[in-house]
């Protein structure tokens, strides 16, 4: 029996093809967001990647690379609304933690509730929104 195993694994057996093109780990290219504009811009931006966030979540495709670009563009402007509205970044806070649950547990309702919140506080920020 064991030399029956040793034959039949000796069968198994592994050969690279040095000449064959390709790449398993070399060509490995990402791109870095980088959140630039006025408060106003950046928080506009987040809204505009909020809105696509549920449907990546449905369609399983997408939606880290949407709550990269949304942490990014809060991060970005996180500062400018304190400045205008001290008050408000508790809440922003809390959406864009809504929206890290939605994506780490798969749920579009909750990135759905996330945008809801969102807009009416980019809504009652200073016409200004802290620009900076």
């Amino acid at each position: 029996m064991p030399l029956a195993v040793v034959v039949a694994l000796a069968g198994c057996a592994t050969t690279v093809d040095p000449d064959a093109s390709g790449s398993a780990a070399g060509d490995l290219s990402t791109t870095v967001f980088v959140a630039t504009g006025s408060t106003a811009e950046l928080l506009d931006q987040l809204a505009s990647e909020a809105i696509g966030l549920s449907e990546a979540i449905v369609e399983n495709e997408g939606e880290r690379d949407i709550l990269g670009r949304i942490e990014a563009l809060w991060e970005g402007a996180a500062k400018g609304v304190e400045d205008g509205a001290p008050g408000a970044v508790a809440d922003f806070e809390r959406t864009i933690d809504l929206m890290r649950r939605a994506v780490e547990r798969r749920s579009p309702a909750d990135a759905d509730k996330a945008l809801n919140n969102l807009r009416p506080l980019i809504a009652a920020l200073p016409d200004e929104r802290g620009a900076g």
